[in-house]
């Protein structure tokens, strides 16, 4: 459930160059020259291209060990196998903030308490959501094998054990369970521009066929309400990238190059951020991006791009956001949707700006901005808005973001 996109450096030259250094075009300047029409062409030394297109993986991109899991999952054995989808749910910045215990017929869902987000996530309901999305998988996993699996949230008070699932024989799976498992491994969020074909409101309704109880999606659709919309997002994407705590904590998720994407194998990464293949080709061939720049590109993404070629938002609602086992189920709704979306052909991408924000405002203690605004544009209370996102068309396929080895995040009992 990603929102923040740092990208490309925002600086032409290199601020720590001296006279008679060589100075080096950056990324940003590449963005830009693409963004006019692509008129700037780059001439470097072979040797150069070769080593920083190693260093930034221009030539594997969406390859190698951090990725394999989403090609790999049906190789496993036993109950690991469901976990395996389980690693494979949205989750808040890509931070992957499980742990999982398997036993002979039952799986248990741990919080790993080093991956968290206090500021961004202040209130901790995308990262509950996030247990919610892997849940979910896991249960379309089993029941593609023709199991079911009864879950149990915090089956034992601690709260750190968020729940238990077991799994017992049931019936063959339905065509669309079928469905919905196969797409576990082909979704991922589409942050790249959405084509002006309107996505019916039969089509939006589809995504949500046989999703599970305990939370209701909400469709905006109507031409006034995205409009509005838009401005709010682009308004609270600012204040985001203002927060410097906040864009501090977030850009500590962003994986620089491929040597981070080994070591770490989660967060943020270019593969991810939408760019057309030449965009992201060049701006993988040049120096790293800094903080600032890469907050001024996404606040510019927000508003040319996200919310310009949004068709329509999904709105997760709950009857309390501050409800545990309601963040859970507003997780699960929302894996469900966005699974049936990668099915249908849908691009789906999270868009939280507004509610983090007003959930870093009330931490605190600032004027609230926004959950009146949010109340008129969708017709929901703020209280009741768990998570949202925009769908439509996607222009370009996404890539597949970078997951931890199972060996890192399961164990046997």
């Amino acid at each position: 459930m990603t929102t923040n996109q740092p990208v490309p450096d925002g600086s032409d030259v290199d601020p720590q160059a001296t006279q008679g250094q060589q100075r080096r075009i950056s990324r940003r300047a590449v963005l830009k020259a693409a963004g006019i029409g692509g008129g700037a062409f780059v001439i470097a030394g072979a040797a150069g291209v070769g080593i920083r297109g190693g260093i930034n993986g221009v030539w594997n991109q969406g390859q190698g060990e951090p990725y394999e899991l989403w090609h790999s999952r049906q190789d496993t054995d036993g109950l690991v196998r469901l976990v395996a989808a389980g690693t494979l749910a949205a989750n808040p910045h890509n931070i992957q903030p499980w742990s999982f215990v398997v036993d002979r017929d039952s799986i248990d869902l741990y919080a790993d308490p080093g991956r968290i987000m206090p500021v961004n996530d202040s209130d901790g309901r995308e990262r509950i959501a996030g247990y919610g999305c892997a849940i979910h998988n896991i249960i379309l996993a089993a029941r593609s094998e023709g199991r079911d699996a009864e879950v149990t949230p915090w089956p034992d008070g601690d709260p750190d054990h968020i729940a238990r699932i077991e799994i017992a024989a049931g019936a063959p799976a339905t065509e669309r369970e079928q469905k919905l498992a196969q797409a576990i491994s082909t979704r991922h969020s589409n942050r790249g521009p959405y084509a002006a074909r309107a996505v019916g409101q039969d089509m939006l309704d589809s995504l949500v066929d046989d999703a599970p109880d305990g939370a209701e999606l909400v469709w905006i659709t109507e031409p006034a309400a995205l409009s509005e919309l838009a401005d709010l997002y682009v308004e609270a994407t600012q204040a985001i990238v203002d927060d410097e705590e906040v864009s501090i904590e977030a850009f500590s998720w962003f994986r620089n190059d491929r040597a981070e994407i080994d070591r770490h194998r989660d967060g943020l990464t270019l593969d991810c951020q939408g760019l057309d293949g030449f965009t992201l080709f060049m701006a993988k061939l040049l120096p790293a991006q800094s903080r600032r720049s890469g907050d001024a590109f996404w606040v510019k993404a927000a508003r040319t791009t996200h919310t310009a070629t949004a068709r329509a938002y999904g709105i997760v609602r709950v009857e309390d956001t501050d409800d545990p086992r309601a963040r859970l189920a507003g997780g699960r709704l929302l894996q469900h949707a966005h699974l049936a979306a990668t099915a249908a052909g849908i691009g789906l991408q999270h868009m939280n700006q507004v509610t983090e924000r007003i959930a870093r405002d009330a931490a605190l203690g600032n004027p609230d901005r926004f959950s009146a605004r949010w109340a008129h544009a969708t017709g929901i209370p703020a209280g009741q808005s768990l998570l949202a996102f925009r769908v439509g068309y996607p222009e370009r396929a996404a890539n597949p973001s970078p997951r931890r080895d199972l060996s890192d995040v399961a164990r046997g009992r």
